[in-house]
């Protein structure tokens, strides 16, 4: 296919990153030889971010008509033209030869990329290649290979993504429904993407190349802050009960349930709350399935054998 890329920045109060970042990323838009096309999805902001469209009339800004991070973006893809996403946050900073090493991976059979992350603050490796493990009853989508631990090679593959900025097939975005909103309004929503693509048995690919700089804390609110504490237990529970299906991690989750349920309970109560709508979509997706949570599981374990040094 031929690639058409929309890059979509959803934005909750946050016009002072955005009047840093967009100068940055039309730069990269100038520097690739396909259609790109930016869309800001303003999140119910208070600080005048849609006043920025007389400062670029070349970029589309929208309003979410729902609130969240999930409905912003599913509203930016909605109104997008191009066949490839790019979903980056509003503190994020693009350079110039971005999309140079991204380009061959936009085949027919592309799902999704992640990005090689790092800080604006030091210059550090934030992401590199999204491991996957299972501990204690919970999956753990945090671990990092970064790149000076891998070995040269022509294709990495991720286990997951980071929401900051990764790429995403729009064709396969749509036939997953989007980002959930049971999440909202945000964590783990592109986890969630990202693992129902990988049952369906699509590949995430790894892109080493790209350098995007993350000023962090632009698009949600810090991890240490009590809502996101909260807001990142409750949603785990709900991507387990609405993606895990093999009966061993089911148990081995129930019963580290019990032992944490003095720790969470406003969360799992949260999560309780929606159970009616997790179990719909729980049916929905179990139709897709091509890969068990296990093999899943092993391939990670296996890509982390093969690249680590």
């Amino acid at each position: 296919m031929a690639p058409e890329i929309s890059i979509i920045i959803p934005t909750k109060n946050g016009k002072k990153h955005l009047e840093q970042t967009l100068p940055e990323t039309i730069k990269a838009c100038r520097n690739v030889s396909v259609k790109t096309e930016i869309i800001v999805v303003d999140d119910n902001s208070e600080d005048g971010t849609l006043k920025l469209k007389k400062d670029y009339p070349q970029i589309k800004f929208l309003k979410n008509p729902s609130k969240g991070v999930c409905s912003a973006r599913n509203r930016g893809v909605l109104e997008s033209n191009g066949n490839i996403l790019l979903f980056i946050d509003n503190d994020v900073f693009l350079n110039e030869d971005f999309f140079a090493p991204t380009l061959k991976y936009f085949t027919e059979s592309f799902f999704a990329a992640a990005c090689c992350g790092y800080s604006f603050l030091d210059g550090h490796q934030l992401d590199g290649v999204k491991t996957l493990s299972w501990s204690k009853g919970f999956p753990r989508f945090t671990g990092n290979i970064l790149n000076d631990k891998l070995k040269n090679g022509e294709e990495y593959l991720s286990f997951g993504v980071q929401g900051a900025y990764f790429f995403c097939s729009k064709e396969k975005f749509k036939l997953l429904n989007g980002f959930d909103t049971l999440l909202e309004p945000y964590m783990l929503e592109e986890t969630d993407l990202a693992y129902r693509g990988l049952k369906r048995g699509w590949k995430i690919n790894y892109i080493a190349g790209t350098k995007p700089l993350h000023k962090c804390g632009g698009t949600i609110q810090s991890k240490t802050n009590p809502k996101t504490k909260f807001l990142s237990k409750r949603n785990r529970y709900i991507f387990i009960w609405k993606n895990i299906s093999d009966p061993f991690l089911l148990a081995s989750h129930l019963f580290w349930l019990i032992l944490r349920l003095p720790l969470d309970f406003k969360a799992i109560l949260a999560a309780g709350g929606k159970i009616k709508e997790i179990l719909i979509k729980r049916k929905q997706e179990k139709a897709f399935i091509r890969f068990a949570d296990r093999e899943i599981l092993l391939q990670s374990k296996q890509q982390r054998g093969k690249y680590a040094q």
